[in-house]
């Protein structure tokens, strides 16, 4: 089955058979073990330091994977019932055979996590962090999704998916924590296929008091770049997405566009 991953020595889509992912063409796919392949962008050194693989990334993770745990805290540090942010992600699992979600960054594997039973195309998950993205390879053996979901390491800004072959991008907490938003946003415009969506949420900077105080002083850990609700919304328009909806609630804003047709 050819998938919308692709190779960065010949550019040719990668096939998927028995769950191994291979080249046409013959070029290795590495692979980090647990069925998590190795698609970062050969020309760029990946970081040195795997941020979530410290007491501050298991903390994050148990903390969003605990539904009821997240409500509380999210309600606390940032005024918003994120309830609301995992129905979106159950809205953007939903999918038909044949189609595709790409799942960036996939963390531990929040979206899918509790199950994805109306997850009937495929999802791909990709993620700059090793540690994370085994964390979700659990959370997939568990849910028994070794079928429908496939784990790379991969650049947000750089991904390894060919243009127009996603139907669904999601990206949840995730552009807070990516320097570069423009460039990450101008590629999920890139893959995606004409009429397809983008849903996620990202804590941004110009949220009310008090917690527009809490996020600047999260601001202290050298990875959390939060964003700009106005200055997304411009983004979104020059990536190419014709309809762009946002809404802040708190300091979190949840979105939602669809490319260009």
């Amino acid at each position: 089955m050819a998938t919308p991953l692709t190779c960065w020595t010949c550019g040719d889509r990668l096939r998927l058979l028995a769950r191994v992912l291979s080249c046409p063409n013959g070029h290795p796919v590495p692979g980090l073990g647990d069925e998590v392949h190795d698609l970062w962008p050969p020309d760029r050194e990946p970081p040195r330091v795997d941020t979530y693989g410290t007491p501050i990334g298991w903390a994050y993770d148990t903390g969003v994977n605990t539904r009821g745990l997240a409500r509380l805290a999210a309600r606390l540090e940032w005024g918003t019932d994120v309830a609301r942010m995992y129905r979106l992600m159950d809205e953007g699992l939903r999918t038909e055979p044949g189609q595709v979600v790409l799942d960036v960054p996939v963390g531990g594997g929040t979206s899918f996590a509790e199950g994805a039973p109306d997850l009937r195309g495929l999802l791909v998950g990709v993620d700059l962090s090793p540690v994370m993205l085994h964390r979700a390879a659990g959370r997939r053996r568990a849910r028994s999704l070794e079928e429908r979901v496939l784990l790379a390491r991969g650049d947000a800004t750089r991904l390894p998916l060919a243009t127009s072959s996603v139907d669904t991008v999601l990206c949840f907490n995730g552009l807070h924590v990516i320097p570069d938003k423009e460039t990450a946003m101008t590629e999920f415009g890139r893959v995606l296929k004409p009429g397809g969506r983008l849903l996620g949420t990202v804590l941004v900077e110009d949220g009310p008091a008090p917690f527009s105080a809490i996020v600047g002083l999260e601001r202290l850990a050298s990875f959390f770049v939060p964003a700009n609700a106005r200055e997304l919304r411009s983004l979104a328009k020059s990536a190419g997405f014709s309809r762009w909806d946002q809404d802040l609630e708190g300091a979190l804003l949840y979105f939602r566009g669809e490319i260009r047709p």
